[in-house]
């Protein structure tokens, strides 16, 4: 009977993941229109967001830095989106498919398999805070994002020529609220 709880087990596990990245899916062909991405932050002290710059795209001008952040819709920016994204998908695929085969495989050692539903069960995990990150910096007024989870860690890409400090906070905020990962281990990065 043991056995039969396993597969239960990883069945569960199984649809929560596609479900997880079906939703992720969805949520990120559903864009939400460009807006100023002002927000206001209350009187708490966090420190000094720190933010990464990347490369120029395609002869960009780098924009002064301001209130609020000015959001791209831009095709580079959005084919950068698109093929994170797309890039991210298949690299999660191929994750799953080989814990499946470990899974699936009578040769595998119990321990194996216990290992392969515990990454299982921390991809389908890593999806849904990704997703409700991304969905929850959208609803701020950012048109584009992505958001990689690994090893207790976070990454976010913004479509935005520059990002201030207060969206910075309000980002970190976000993503520490979501997924419990320390505001030290949160980097941001612009996409210009």
């Amino acid at each position: 009977m043991t056995m039969g709880k396993r597969q239960l087990v990883l069945a569960a596990l199984v649809v929560a993941l596609g479900a997880a990245v079906y939703l992720n899916w969805t949520f990120n062909n559903n864009l939400l229109p460009a807006t100023n991405a002002a927000t206001s932050v209350s009187d708490r002290e966090y420190g000094q967001a720190q933010l990464a710059d990347t490369p120029a795209v395609s002869g960009s001008s780098k924009a002064t830095s301001s209130a609020s952040s000015s959001v791209k819709t831009n095709a580079p920016v959005s084919t950068y989106f698109s093929e994170a994204i797309v890039s991210r998908q298949k690299a999660r695929d191929t994750a799953t498919e080989l814990l499946e085969k470990t899974l699936t495989n009578a040769k595998s050692s119990d321990s194996a398999k216990k290992e392969a539903a515990l990454q299982s069960a921390l991809i389908a995990k890593n999806v849904i805070q990704e997703n409700s990150i991304e969905n929850l910096i959208k609803a701020k007024g950012f048109a584009n994002c992505i958001v990689f989870i690994e090893n207790s860690e976070c990454s976010v890409v913004i479509g935005a020529d520059s990002l201030s400090q207060d969206n910075a906070i309000v980002v970190k905020d976000i993503v520490s609220g979501q997924s419990g990962i320390s505001y030290d281990k949160i980097k941001i990065i612009a996409n210009k």
